[in-house]
């Protein structure tokens, strides 16, 4: 959640949105949890897990960079370091209307 804060923070608001998506924890516990550590993004509720299966989505977290007509771009299975030079290159290439077909994967979080 803090590499996705950054990341929130440094994203031109018309470019990007960063959205959250909490699957499987009732509202509560969730709305708990971002009182007391709040992000600068929404987070989503995926109560019952429809969107974990519609995305078919086999492991968390997942991130998934979607362009403007709302088209698959990026996709990463397991943490992400938002924070790395590759990262950024490969949104400020989407960003860019030259660099916007190309693709990749982005960068593990190393632990």
């Amino acid at each position: 959640m803090a590499g996705l804060s950054r990341l929130a923070g440094r994203l031109p608001d018309s470019s990007f949105a960063v959205l959250a998506v909490d699957v499987g924890e009732v509202e509560l516990r969730v709305r708990r949890f971002f009182d007391a550590h709040p992000v600068p993004f929404p987070v989503l509720l995926d109560e019952d897990r429809a969107a974990l299966k519609a995305w078919k989505v086999v492991g968390l977290p997942s991130s998934f960079v979607l362009d403007p007509s709302h088209t698959l771009r990026l996709y990463a299975g397991g943490p992400v370091d938002w924070d790395a030079p590759e990262a950024v290159r490969l949104l400020e290439s989407l960003a860019d209307p030259a660099g916007a077909t190309a693709g990749g994967s982005l960068p593990p979080l190393d632990e």
